[in-house]
């Protein structure tokens, strides 16, 4: 849920010395960059946040999550925004041998502890990006979850926005526009974010190819296309929470305003440090709590990063030795179809993002960061089917891309790391790759659902919800009438 806060009420004067404590303690991560003192990860650590849906019996919404987290009773299962939602966390573990077949044993134990659960309380727990029985009635402060810094968020989002309403509004199969008073249609919009240290050597490098295998990600993984019933884009969940979340900051050098919430305002040029400066000048403070604790905490920096959420995020972590590190938190894949989908777009995230930071020329070099922004929202769009600009300077079926070109070097590139062949092959080979060449990742399944069976969304939830407790990859799905 993201660092809690002691109260929801701020002064323009706790603005100002939030604003003091915040660039000073810019000035000392500065001075970190310059001095190099980041870790340096012998061996690279990943982790991933998994968020989760409760429903009723008949997969209706449940605003159940106080007494579901009390009675699964594990700090690594915490809060989300909405009392319909949870979130799983991994514990990190180091990139090499048997981490993916580690990562699926613990995650699928800890979500089958939920499953059952809630189960106990009449309940269902799913995973997915977007829930297909949610409706805009639904999404109210009634059902936001009770924590100071949700309740503050929400407060100083409509204060920026002078109390004007999201309207959300997408075109895809259909067209859906919807109006809401506060922040809640954030809460549709449920993913998987996975967690990548760097060193700060690679920093910049990593974090340009994470932004460049976004568009790959987003389809790949795509499991959102219906919101309030209306069938929309491959991952609707992309421009749910861009929209969510709408507030205009700095503008571009193209004249554009920068979002709170989008894929970034460019490549990074030299270093990560660059983003946290943009932080410090280009986004307006949400939560101006001041904590007393030491500067080199960076407990005001951290606090301001987490309330930008751009799909690729960058993350300082400090360890109990007092020696920080650097994190990429890719934030693109929605959640589901199932445990070892999860662990499987993991697995090829890494795999992508050390194959692009790792070629001789960098491919930031040969596609302007505009064209992985048309790719990225192309991506969510049309999902495998959408057309894509490359670094070769074609134009590319994002299907075709992926199998031709970039699933074979990903599995390399994960080899490379020290993940032995069976996890690749496991993971990538015998998931990734059928799924891309099916083209049955979550939402086509749920699209070709609904095609055979009429907008049944209840009778689609149970049969997902049958598939997803038995972890079978979702290519292997059925949907016969």
């Amino acid at each position: 849920m993201g660092q809690e806060i002691a109260t929801t009420e701020f002064t323009d004067a706790d603005e100002q010395e939030f604003r003091r404590r915040l660039r000073a303690e810019t000035n000392i991560l500065n001075r970190w960059f310059q001095q190099e003192r980041f870790e340096v990860p012998e061996t690279p650590m990943c982790g991933i946040e998994l968020e989760g849906w409760l429903t009723d019996g008949d997969f209706v919404p449940a605003p159940e999550s106080e007494t579901f987290l009390t009675e699964v009773g594990d700090e690594l299962v915490v809060p989300e925004i909405s009392r319909f939602n949870f979130e799983l966390n991994s514990i990190p573990a180091p990139i090499e041998k048997r981490v993916f077949s580690d990562l699926n044993r613990s995650l699928s134990g800890l979500w089958r502890r939920c499953a059952d659960h809630a189960e106990s309380m009449g309940l269902r727990a799913i995973a997915i990006g977007s829930l297909p029985t949610i409706r805009a009635n639904m999404l109210t402060l009634e059902h936001i979850y009770p924590s100071k810094r949700y309740f503050a968020l929400n407060n100083r989002v409509m204060e920026l926005r002078r109390n004007q309403p999201t309207v959300f509004s997408l075109e895809g199969k259909e067209v859906l526009r919807a109006s809401h008073p506060d922040i809640m249609l954030e809460a549709a919009a449920t993913s998987v974010q996975v967690h990548l240290q760097v060193a700060l050597a690679e920093g910049k490098r990593f974090f340009n190819a994470s932004t460049i295998a976004s568009p790959f990600m987003a389809a790949v993984a795509a499991n959102s296309p219906f919101l309030y019933g209306k069938a929309l884009w491959s991952e609707t969940r992309i421009p749910i929470f861009e929209q969510a979340v709408n507030l205009g900051s700095f503008r571009n050098l193209d004249g554009s305003v920068a979002k709170r919430v989008s894929l970034g305002n460019g490549y990074v040029r030299e270093s990560l440090l660059e983003l946290f400066l943009e932080n410090l000048d280009g986004y307006p403070v949400l939560l101006p709590d001041n904590h007393d604790r030491t500067p080199e905490e960076l407990c005001h920096l951290r606090l301001h990063n987490g309330t930008i959420w751009r799909w690729n995020r960058p993350l300082i972590g400090i360890g109990s030795d007092g020696i920080p590190h650097l994190r990429i938190e890719h934030r693109v894949p929605s959640s589901g179809p199932s445990m070892p989908d999860v662990v499987a777009n993991t697995a090829f995230f890494l795999g992508l993002a050390t194959y692009l930071a790792r070629m001789p020329e960098a491919p930031e070099d040969r596609l302007g960061f505009d064209a992985v922004k048309r790719n990225f929202f192309q991506a969510c769009k049309y999902g495998l089917n959408a057309e894509i600009e490359w670094i070769d300077g074609k134009l590319w079926n994002l299907q075709r891309l992926v199998l031709d070109e970039l699933i074979g070097p990903a599995e390399e590139a994960l080899e490379s790391l020290g993940v032995d062949r069976d996890d690749i092959y496991q993971y990538v080979t015998r998931i990734i790759r059928p799924r891309v060449l099916t083209g049955q990742n979550g939402s086509n399944w749920q699209r070709a659902y609904i095609n055979t069976h009429g907008p049944d969304f209840q009778r689609l939830l149970e049969e997902y919800y049958e598939y997803q407790k038995r972890d079978i990859p979702v290519h292997e799905w059925k949907c016969e009438a």
